[in-house]
């Protein structure tokens, strides 16, 4: 009768192993739950904090494009005020004057540029090689 009351207990223990065990899972879902939304929350704070920054960048331009106005509104009674918008944004001029125009050599530069990009293994380039051959092939006959 002794070692049947020995089994008896060994049962219980186990029992309790078991119950502990699942105890021990449920808490580590739930603490991995709690620091998957925490990690979801600091995502969305950055993402909010980044949006935030950029609206206040936006907003310092508007103030500043704002003041530019106001300072446009301001000159709009001087005369040379006047006159250097109507040069500057509509190409007016006066009577008897001649309006020159350079052509800076930085242009030309960066369309040797862009065309010095071109290569042989970039597909996009090929009708270019190819229409480029062909009107060459045409030129001589």
């Amino acid at each position: 009768m002794v070692s049947h009351f020995k089994k008896k207990q060994n049962r219980n223990i186990s029992k309790n192993n078991f119950f502990i065990k699942i105890f021990g899972v449920l808490i580590l879902i739930v603490f991995l739950s709690l620091v998957y939304a925490d990690f979801k929350i600091y995502k969305n704070k950055q993402k909010l904090i980044s949006q935030l920054n950029d609206y206040k960048r936006q907003i310092q331009e508007i103030e500043e494009r704002n003041r530019n106005l106001e300072e446009g509104i301001a000159k709009s009674d001087d005369k040379d005020f006047i006159e250097k918008v109507a040069r500057e944004e509509f190409g007016m001029q006066q009577p008897g004057e001649n309006v020159v125009a350079f052509v800076t050599p930085e242009q030309n530069e960066q369309e040797v540029k862009n065309n010095s990009k071109k290569s042989f293994f970039n597909i996009g380039d090929w009708p270019g090689w190819f229409s480029g051959f062909w009107q060459a092939v045409k030129d001589r006959f």
